[in-house]
Order: structure tokens, then C-alpha cells, then sequence
């Protein structure tokens, strides 16, 4: 029942995400962006030690954080992104704006080409920037459905001694109290640690 549940949710999220429209998505990605680049750029030397992001390139109707991989990347973060792959995991791939794109195997999705690295390639990274169609006050995220996040994860305690900043960024609605229990929690859920909206800010959870 709780995976049905999850899939009904899910709809339900995706089907608000397009009714809010581009003006708005593009209003709320904007201060989302403007959030994320201000934080990181607040951060002590020590808090980011390594100078390296990683994060999703938009697609559909997601918060659209382009603007800020940009930035990051013109300031001399170095950035990561994710490969999906058909056995639900992920690989990782160093991006920049003057790298070939293609379309992903699993879907219309635009995915960088170049070599492809483990989850250790941004076990190190200063800061994940984690996906999500909605995400509760505990930071338990509700997301698409593949696992490939929480697979990915649940491995980094292996890979590192110091676990980078987990940060999800959502529209303002789909950041919700934990207590009302918009969506059912599993044992093998992993939290992230900070949340990322237009009204909020940067909220750690």
C-alpha cells in the first residue's frame, strides 16, 4: 500500500508542479538560485574544502538551479553530474558549459559527455544538492521513485570521514510539516540536512 500510496503522491506532485506555471517556477527558481549561491559563498574556507558541487541538470518542471551550477562554475566551483543508469545507479560526470550534451539511454533527458566516475568522484564534495518532488520538515524527501539517490546516499558513509552538506530545494509548497505526514516515511529513507525554498531560505532540518 505504501509504495501505491507514494505512486498516487508522486502524480499528485508532479500534476501541482506544471498547474504552477512558468512564471512562477521561473519566480521561485530565481530566489531559490539567488539562496543557494549566497549560502555557499557564506560558507568558511573549512566548510568547503574541496570547491566541488554536485547537482542535477533541470529537466521538466523541477526548480530550475542551472543559473546557479553557472555561477558556481564561473567562481571556480567544480561541478559533478549524475549518470542514471538502468540498474538504478548512478555515475558521475564533470561538467562545464562548453561540454557535449546527449540524450540520456533511460529517457529525454540531456546528459554530459565524458568519462564516468564512481560515487567516490563527489563523496568529497562540499555540498550535494539533492532532488526531490516534495520534502517534509525532517527531511525525509519524497522522490520520483527510481531510488537512485537514496541508493546513492546510503554509500557515502563508506566513502568519506566527513559527509558533504545534503540540500534539497523545492517550491514552496512541496516543503511540508513532517508531523502532517503528507507522504509515508520508509525505515531505508535517508534525510538531507537543509531545505531550499523562495520563502524560506536556506532551513536546516
Amino acid at each position: 500500500m505504501t509504495a501505491e500510496l507514494k505512486a498516487q503522491l508522486r502524480k499528485q506532485f508532479f500534476r501541482q508542479r506544471k498547474q504552477l506555471g512558468d512564471k512562477e517556477r521561473q519566480r521561485q527558481s530565481e530566489a531559490i538560485c539567488q539562496v543557494l549561491l549566497d549560502w555557499y559563498r557564506g560558507l568558511n574556507p573549512a566548510d568547503r574544502p574541496s570547491g566541488k558541487v554536485a547537482m542535477t541538470i533541470q529537466f521538466g518542471t523541477e526548480p530550475n538551479t542551472d543559473p546557479a551550477m553557472h555561477s558556481f562554475y564561473d567562481e571556480g566551483v567544480e561541478i559533478w553530474v549524475p549518470i542514471s543508469h538502468a540498474d538504478r545507479s548512478m555515475s558521475w560526470v564533470r561538467w562545464g558549459p562548453d561540454v557535449p550534451m546527449e540524450q540520456s539511454s533511460l529517457g529525454p533527458i540531456q546528459e554530459p559527455v565524458g568519462e564516468r566516475f564512481g560515487p567516490e568522484a563527489v563523496a568529497d564534495a562540499d555540498v550535494i544538492v539533492v532532488p526531490a518532488l516534495a520534502v517534509d520538515s525532517a527531511g525525509y524527501r519524497l522522490g520520483k521513485g527510481g531510488g537512485y539517490y537514496d541508493r546513492f546516499l546510503a554509500a557515502l558513509p563508506d566513502l568519506t570521514e566527513r559527509l558533504p552538506y545534503l540540500v534539497t530545494p523545492v517550491f514552496d509548497y512541496e516543503f511540508v510539516d513532517a508531523d502532517a505526514g503528507a507522504f509515508p516515511v520508509d525505515e531505508h529513507d535517508l534525510p538531507v540536512q537543509a531545505v531550499v525554498t523562495a520563502e524560506t531560505g536556506l532551513l536546516w532540518v
